[in-house]
C-alpha cells in the first residue's frame, strides 16, 4: 500500500525565522516572504481537507519518457514529455477498463498504444500536426505486404547518392540550425520521400526523418524552448563557439553519409519493431487533429476512460519546442500559420493566450494569484495564463463529465508549477473544479517531486512538498 502523506501541510514551516542581524529592508522582505507563505498553507489546506494523498514511488519513472528511446514503438519519434505505455496499463487493469479509452492530448500516442496492447478500442485528439501524425503511424496495422515496401524502401534509401540540385525550405531559421550540407541533405531525403505512393509507407518513412532532425542538427530542445548546442556554459558565464568551428568539431567530413546513416539507423528500429508485431492488434485507434476542448464536435462515442497528461502550468511552449520539425516538415508556411496553431492549443503559456475571456472563476486560485509579486515576473501575461489554463481545464472536464459513461474514470498527470514563490497547486486546484462539476475524487497519487531554479527553491524551502508531481483518478 502507499504511505499517506499525514504531514504534507505544515513541513518546514516553523522553518522560517527572521535574525536581528538582518537590515530593515531585509527584514521587511522576509516577513512578506513568510505572510506569503503562510497564506499560501492556509489555501493549500483549504484544498486538500477531506483528500488523501498517497505517495507513491512505483510510478515515479513511469509519469515521464525517460526510457522511451528504448521502448519499442515509443523509439519511433523522440518526446520529452508524456509518460510510460506501462503507467496506463497499470490503471487499464486496476479500473477494470474494457470500454472505449480516450487521450484529448494524444501526443505521441502512449494512452493509445496502451489501449492497443490491451484490445480497447480509443480514440484521440491533438492540436499538433506532427503528433497526429506519429501517432497514426505508430498505432498503424502493418500487413506482411507493408513489411516488404518497408524493407524496399529502406534498401533504396540506403542507395540513394548525394543531391546534385540545391533544395529551398521556407524556414527562415534553417541556416543558422543546421550545417549548409547537412541542410541540403535532410532536404533531398524529404524529397524523396514526398515520392513515395503508398501513403502508409511514405508516412513512417517520413516519421523517422523527422525524428532525426534535432539529432543532425545545431539545436537541441531544453527547458522551455531550443538552445544551440555551440553556446557552451563555462564558469564564467556562457560563451557562443564559432559554428563553422562547431560543425567541424561535431560532424563527420561526409555530412550527407552522416545523415543517411542516421535515417537509415532510425528505419531499422522502426522496422524491427513492425516485424515484432509490438503494439499490433486489430483495435486500431481513431486520431483527430484537433483542440481537446472542442473533441465533442469530433466524436460522440461514450467514454469508459479517459487518461492523459495535459500541458502543465509553467508557460512551456509546446510548439516552440517543436519548431524546427514544423517548419522544416511543412507542416506550417510562414508565421502567421505558426502563430494561428499556437492559438489553438490549451492556455498553458504566454503565446497561447489568444483572448478569449474567463469564464470560470475559482476563489482559491484568485487568492494565489494576487500573492504573486507581479513586479518578480519575467512576463506581466503570467497571471493571464494562469486563469486561462484552469478556465480550460474547466472547459475540458466538463465536458468530459458529458461524455463519460457513469462509473467510468479520468486519470490525470500532472505537475504543479511556482512564479515569483507562489506555488500553484495545479492537482488540488484540478480536483476541486472536478468535484464542483460532480466527479468523484478516487486517488491523488504523489508520484514525485519536482525541482525549480535555485533562487525559486530558496524561497519555497517551506512548501517543497507542494511542488510535484501526480496522477489524479477521478469517477463520475
Amino acid at each position: 500500500m502507499p504511505e499517506v502523506l499525514h504531514n504534507i501541510h505544515c513541513d518546514g514551516f516553523e522553518a522560517i525565522s527572521l535574525t536581528a542581524k538582518s537590515s530593515k529592508n531585509l527584514s521587511l522582505f522576509k516577513s512578506e516572504d513568510s505572510n506569503r507563505q503562510a497564506e499560501q498553507l492556509r489555501i493549500f489546506r483549504k484544498l486538500e481537507k477531506k483528500l488523501l494523498l498517497f505517495n507513491t514511488s512505483s510510478f515515479e519513472n513511469q509519469v515521464h519518457f525517460q526510457f522511451a528511446y528504448q521502448t519499442p514503438v515509443q523509439r519511433w519519434f523522440p518526446y520529452r514529455e508524456g509518460y510510460s505505455v506501462e503507467l496506463v496499463n497499470s490503471f487499464i487493469k486496476s479500473l477494470k477498463i474494457s470500454g472505449n479509452i480516450f487521450d484529448p492530448f494524444s501526443g505521441s500516442g502512449t494512452t493509445l498504444l496502451a489501449a492497443r496492447n490491451n484490445n480497447i478500442n480509443s480514440l484521440g485528439v491533438d492540436v499538433n500536426p506532427i503528433s497526429v501524425l506519429v501517432a497514426r503511424v505508430e498505432n498503424e496495422k502493418y500487413s506482411t505486404f507493408n513489411i516488404n515496401n518497408i524493407r524496399s524502401q529502406i534498401e533504396t534509401i540506403k542507395a540513394l547518392e548525394r543531391p546534385k540540385q540545391e533544395y529551398q525550405t521556407t524556414f527562415n531559421l534553417a541556416n543558422k540550425v543546421f550545417n549548409a550540407d547537412i541542410l541540403q541533405s535532410l532536404l533531398h531525403f524529404k524529397n524523396y520521400i514526398k515520392s513515395i505512393e503508398d501513403k502508409k509507407i511514405r508516412d513512417l518513412v517520413f516519421v523517422a526523418w523527422l525524428s532525426i532532425i534535432e539529432e543532425v542538427s545545431n539545436i537541441k530542445k531544453e527547458g522551455n524552448g531550443i538552445k544551440y548546442k555551440n553556446r557552451k556554459r563555462t564558469p564564467s558565464g556562457y560563451i557562443n563557439i564559432d559554428k563553422e568551428v562547431w560543425e567541424n568539431q561535431n560532424f563527420p567530413e561526409d555530412k550527407f553519409v552522416f545523415v543517411k546513416f542516421k535515417l537509415y539507423n532510425q528505419l531499422e528500429a522502426i522496422f524491427y519493431d513492425v516485424v515484432n508485431s509490438y503494439g499490433n492488434c486489430e483495435k486500431r485507434p481513431k486520431i483527430y487533429q484537433g483542440s481537446c476542448l472542442e473533441f465533442n464536435r469530433l466524436f460522440s462515442d461514450e467514454i469508459e476512460l479517459t487518461f492523459f497528461s495535459p500541458p502543465y502550468c509553467n508557460c512551456f511552449d509546446y510548439f516552440e519546442i517543436h519548431k524546427v520539425e514544423l517548419w522544416l516538415g511543412d507542416f506550417i508556411k510562414d508565421k502567421e500559420d505558426f502563430r494561428k496553431l499556437r492559438n489553438t492549443g490549451f492556455r498553458s503559456n504566454t503565446n497561447s493566450l489568444n483572448y478569449k475571456p474567463i469564464v470560470y472563476k475559482n476563489k482559491n486560485l484568485e487568492s494565489l494569484i494576487s500573492l504573486i509579486d507581479t513586479e518578480r515576473l519575467w512576463s506581466k501575461k503570467i497571471p493571464s495564463v494562469i486563469r486561462g489554463y484552469f478556465d480550460d481545464t474547466n472547459t475540458l472536464l466538463n465536458k468530459l463529465y458529458d461524455q463519460t459513461v457513469h462509473g467510468g474514470h479520468v486519470g490525470i498527470v500532472v505537475g504543479n508549477s511556482a512564479y515569483s514563490g507562489v506555488i500553484i497547486p495545479t492537482d488540488t486546484l484540478i480536483v476541486e473544479i472536478a468535484q464542483q462539476i460532480g466527479f468523484k475524487v478516487k486517488n491523488i497519487f504523489v508520484t514525485r517531486h519536482l525541482t525549480t531554479s535555485s533562487q525559486q527553491k530558496k524561497k519555497l524551502s517551506s512548501l517543497k512538498n507542494y511542488l510535484r508531481e501526480s496522477v489524479i483518478i477521478i469517477e463520475k
